[in-house]
């Protein structure tokens, strides 16, 4: 393991202010060695009582799972809903500043590099209430491997030289808390001390090097109705090697590389969280069976991601369950073996494909069930290596311009059986659904291209208007499944007063490239 920098004491003090209210409180005080006093207050119950107690409270939290499995993949974490209520009762008040100095009362060790940076250790399980500013410095949780900890951001300023902001190594689970209108934010430098993986002292098994503003090597849970910005100059914004779960609160990630990472999964159940970062905005990249899984639920999430590469990425599932998410600018939007849309609304542009179920594993998929799914790509639009099953909700595909990709991309079955889909875009790769579908869709090639800001309008063969379409970009070819068409009946697609061409509903041939059918 490569660090670049070793520990000293310093005569300067670090302000740290520890307090554990209680009945019963001792008041005691610690000099450094300037004869700078911290102070700090004690529980009248000792520590290896408080120890006991949050044995017997994990134990008691191991047998019991509160939350109920998330959509149709059926994702359970290890958050129970109510992280958010920290118990302060026990906790230990932190205030930070700029300064050095060492003190190792209620569970908080403060020591300075060379360097200057200040560095405050919790060691202890329990709940910690972190207030103030590090100029230069770095929280870092070293709880027991089979401990809770609970940390409050309190209004927080950290801003590291040295690596993560605030970098959870070891605990059975870790909780950060965003205190009800508190305004945080973490900043990482471009540049880790520690590049090298290190090696787990009780185990033996190599641990990566940590790569994000917020880092944890545990189940994280992020909660609260406070607001926290993560700046991730040096890699990722946020990051759990474990799952991470987002409650609540109100997150802005900016990242050099991924915006928000959980690698087992990553579930967002409510919040406001906005991610920018250079490459992927969410992901979860475990290969494992059972992982690699990032849910969207609560009807009260929202979600904004703007990426230079994937917007939302899973190894195995992406399943949209509830809530908003707008990607408003990607390479590729929503990626994985098999996506899942249930519930909520999506919007995505990607200058690429904008929806790619892909996988050298398994047979990728998209199921659709409902929800409102709008597309815009360059690249394909609506693109499965695999099969695709629409038994609701309502799908809109703002397709390419351009002949060598299409609205509609699918290599295997396509069968619609409910919902709404629409596909405008080129026509020289247009597909529509399988026309063993129990839904009928119609498939026209328009006998000239339109522009946006018209109008598509379908008629049934008695001039009765069946869709009406608004066109938002350049279009060659309109792909419609509804419940209101009919098979074997024909439909004629106008803009205004021009006719541009005239479809029988569930019958267009087989071709082209790939599995699906083609007009």
């Amino acid at each position: 393991m490569t660090i670049r920098t070793r520990l000293r004491t310093t005569a300067a003090s670090l302000a740290v202010a520890a307090l554990i209210a209680g009945c019963g409180i001792q008041e005691t005080s610690s000099s450094t060695a300037a004869g700078t006093t911290v102070a700090t207050t004690t529980s009248s119950t000792e520590r290896t009582e408080e120890a006991t107690s949050s044995t017997g409270a994990q134990e008691a939290s191991d047998e019991s799972t509160t939350e109920e499995p998330i959509g149709v993949v059926g994702l359970t974490t290890h958050a129970d809903g109510d992280e958010a209520d920290d118990d302060e009762q026990s906790a230990v008040a932190v205030a930070l500043a700029d300064g050095a100095g060492t003190t190792a009362d209620n569970g908080v060790q403060v020591t300075t590099t060379e360097e200057g940076t200040d560095l405050v250790t919790v060691t202890e399980a329990g709940t910690y209430v972190l207030s103030g500013t590090l100029g230069d410095g770095q929280v870092v949780v070293a709880v027991p491997e089979e401990e809770d900890v609970t940390v409050v951001l309190d209004g927080v300023d950290i801003t590291s030289s040295l690596g993560p902001a605030l970098q959870v190594s070891s605990a059975e689970d870790a909780t950060v808390v965003l205190a009800d209108g508190s305004d945080n934010s973490l900043t990482d430098p471009e540049t880790y001390a520690q590049t090298d993986a290190g090696v787990d002292e009780e185990t033996g098994e190599e641990v990566d090097a940590p790569n994000a503003a917020l880092y944890s090597t545990a189940d994280l849970t992020i909660a609260g109705d406070g607001s926290l910005t993560v700046q991730g100059n040096g890699g990722d914004g946020i990051t759990s090697k474990d799952g991470l779960v987002i409650l609540s609160g109100d997150l802005d990630v900016i990242a050099a590389d991924d915006g928000i990472r959980g690698k087992d999964f990553l579930s967002v159940q409510g919040g406001t969280v906005t991610v920018t970062a250079q490459d992927d905005g969410l992901t979860s990249d475990n290969t494992e069976d059972g992982t690699g899984i990032i849910a969207l639920s609560g009807e009260d999430t929202t979600v904004s991601v703007a990426a230079g590469d994937d917007a939302v990425t899973a190894e195995n599932v992406i399943d949209l369950v509830g809530g908003t998410l707008t990607v408003s600018g990607s390479l590729e939007g929503l990626e994985s073996a098999r996506i899942i849309v249930e519930g909520g609304s999506t919007d995505v542009t990607a200058t690429d494909d904008a929806l790619n179920a892909v996988s050298d594993t398994i047979t990728p998929s998209v199921e659709i069930s409902g929800g409102s799914l709008t597309l815009t790509s360059d690249g394909d639009g609506l693109d499965s290596n695999g099969v695709v099953t629409m038994t609701g909700g309502t799908v809109v595909v703002n397709g390419p311009t351009m002949d060598g990709n299409g609205a509609i991309d699918v290599d295997g079955d396509f069968l619609v059986s409910g919902g709404t889909l629409t596909a405008l875009g080129s026509a020289g790769m247009m597909m529509a659904p399988s026309t063993d579908s129990d839904q009928a869709s119609i498939a026209a090639a328009l006998s000239g291209v339109v522009a946006a800001g018209q109008t598509l309008t379908v008629t049934d063969a008695q001039g009765s208007v069946v869709a009406e379409v608004p066109v938002t970009k350049d279009t060659a070819s309109l792909v419609l499944s509804t419940t209101d068409l009919e098979a074997g009946q024909t439909y004629t697609v106008s803009a205004g007063d021009t006719e541009l061409a005239s479809t029988t509903a569930g019958e267009y041939a087989l071709g082209g490239m790939g599995g699906g059918p083609r007009p």
